[in-house]
Order: structure tokens, then sequence, then C-alpha cells
């Protein structure tokens, strides 16, 4: 095993234990700890894109940290003022603050880059932390820590997959998607059905975990694990974009925080959003 794999499956042994701990024995508050894990993970990982992958091209003004407030604008939400629609609203705001801020600052430049730093912007102010919302709310959504628990064993449990499935069956399909060159069609299928066929068998012999049916767990499962993959192709490309490795040194084995949550913050919305639907 290399050295670089040793780090990385200790780093998931020490970090992973810490993150499920939060979620079973923390409950208190709709997982408020859960919650605070998120927006710090958020933070972080908005940072990065901001500054170690952004920053490599564009000039990227200070608006974009401001999507760091739109989990912390659901959790209060919740807690508080049950206003519907509140997060599109304050999303809506800081878009058009920060489209001011480039009509007044723009100049700098004759307004030559004010196209490439409203992209910028917009894409920071939306990715992570939009998709980031979602796993606020889902901290309402079911008492008890069964459904976030299950959400992290389909997104991580499917990225294990395709990559034993990927080493075992994927040698002669790799590189369909250039952005990742590693990754196989093998690796794809055996991640996405792996998991999938695993949770809802799951949900077979332990039909309390969720209040839906095992054919309802497979239609949630299955989208959720395809997102998941494409969360980590779109970070890859960004990161070929910038001409980086890693997003950051945050976490060791793994790079940066937007590497470790790239994933998870493209399924969330998918899992959430099928789940309220079905449940």
């Amino acid at each position: 095993m290399s050295s670089s794999l040793m780090t990385r499956v200790i780093t998931a042994v020490v970090a992973l234990p810490i993150l499920i701990c939060s979620i079973v024995f923390l409950p208190q508050f709709n997982h408020l700890a859960f919650a605070i894990i998120v927006i710090a993970a958020n933070s972080i990982g908005t940072w990065e894109l901001h500054n170690n992958i952004l920053k490599k091209k564009i000039d990227v003004p200070f608006t974009g940290y401001l999507g760091i407030l739109l989990p912390v604008v659901e959790l209060l939400n919740n807690y508080t003022l049950n206003i519907p629609g509140l997060v599109a609203f304050v999303l809506a705001a800081l878009l058009g603050f920060a489209f001011l801020v480039e009509v007044l600052h723009g100049a700098k430049d004759n307004f030559f880059g004010s196209i490439e730093r409203i992209s910028a912007t917009c894409l920071t102010l939306c990715y992570p932390s939009l998709f980031m919302v979602y796993a606020i709310r889902l901290c309402f959504l079911f008492k008890g820590p069964n459904l976030i628990l299950i959400f992290l064993a389909i997104v991580f449990g499917s990225d294990s997959m395709a990559y034993f499935s990927g080493m075992l069956f994927g040698k002669n399909n790799k590189g369909f998607v250039k952005c990742s060159p590693n990754k196989s069609i093998a690796g794809f299928i055996g991640g996405t059905f792996g998991i999938s066929i695993i949770m809802t068998v799951l949900l077979v012999i332990f039909p309390g975990m969720l209040n839906i049916s095992p054919l309802k767990m497979f239609i949630i499962a299955f989208p959720t694990a395809i997102f998941g993959t494409f969360g980590d192709l779109f970070e890859s490309m960004l990161k070929r974009s910038a001409g980086v490795k890693d997003a950051g040194v945050v976490i060791p084995g793994r790079g940066g925080m937007l590497d470790c949550i790239d994933s998870l913050s493209i399924a969330i919305p998918i899992f959430t959003m099928i789940y309220e639907l079905l449940a």
C-alpha cells in the first residue's frame, strides 16, 4: 500500500467515527452538532474554491464568500422564522449585491474582466453553499440518525465500491471522462448499482430503518449515487481548469475540504428532494 493511500485510510478511520458519533450520540436540537460540522466544512470549502482554485485564473471579489451565509440562514429559519423561500430570497439579494459591487468597482480594468468575475462570484455563491443548504434541511426531516447515516452510506459506499470495481474490472474502460482519467465505466456501474442494491436489501432486512419501502429506497439511492459521481467529476474539472491537484491541504491524504465534500454537496439535494417526494 502506498504512503498516500495509507494516509488516506488513516484519515478516514479517524474522521468517519467522529462524524458518525456526532450524528448518533448528539442528535439534540435536530442534529445541531452535525449542522455545525456542515457549516464549518462548507465555509472551508468555499474559501478553498475562492482562493485555491478560482483565483488561479480570475481575480474573484470578496462577494463570493457571502454564500457561506446560506446554510446558516437555512438553519436559523428552521429553528425560528419558518419563512418559505427565505434562502432563495437571501441568494437573490446576495447576487444583486454582487452585481452592484462589480458595477461600482469593475472600472479598475475598464470592465474587461467583469463577465469572468461575475461568473466566478455566482459559482462561489452557489457551490457548495446552496447545495449544502439541503444538508441542513436533512437534519429536520427525520427524527433519529438513520436518514443522515443512510445518505452518507450511499455516497461513501458508492465511492468505495466504484474504486474496487474499477480496480477489478476497469482496466480496459478507463478515461471515458477526460477530467478524471482514472475513472472507469466498470467503476461507475459497480458504484451506482452496487450501493443501490445493498441499501435496498438492508431495508428489506431492517424495514424499520426508514418510513419508506425497499423499492423507494432504490429510487432514492440510485440517482443519489449517480449525482455523487457527478460532484466528484465537477470538482475535478474545476481543478484541472485551474491547474491544481488538490483544493487545499487541510485533510491529510485527501487534500482540501472541497475534495471531501464534492460528492456530498451535489448528491444531497437529490437525496433530500426525492426522499421528501416519496416519504
